[in-house]
């Protein structure tokens, strides 16, 4: 669910997991980095029964879902949609940075 609803937060999670083979991060660390997150895919009822079934079973899923293109659209617009919110908001603070990048004054 957090890859394709919340990718940055999955990123960060991920970032934060030690390097092996099978990355299993810890229950807390999820909880720590969702609830600083401000995304509200994060705050629904389908999130939090995830979280249980994965404390409860670890990475193990019952049953997966196929992306089917269908999915793979959705999660797209999704993406797109958080994108373009998330630029709107930080606007400023994107143009801040791009000029800090390219030398210019701010």
């Amino acid at each position: 669910m957090l890859k394709y609803e919340a990718p940055a937060v999955f990123s960060i999670i991920l970032n934060l997991t030690p390097r092996s083979v099978f990355p299993e991060p810890k229950v807390e660390l999820i909880e720590q980095v969702c609830r600083a997150s401000g995304d509200p895919s994060l705050r629904k009822p389908k999130f939090f029964r995830y979280l249980e079934e994965y404390r409860d079973m670890g990475i193990y899923c019952r049953r997966p879902k196929r992306l089917t293109p269908e999915r793979a659209l959705y999660y797209e617009r999704l993406r797109k949609k958080k994108l373009e919110c998330f630029i709107k908001e930080n606007q400023a603070t994107i143009q801040q940075e791009l000029r800090r990048i390219r030398g210019l004054p701010i």
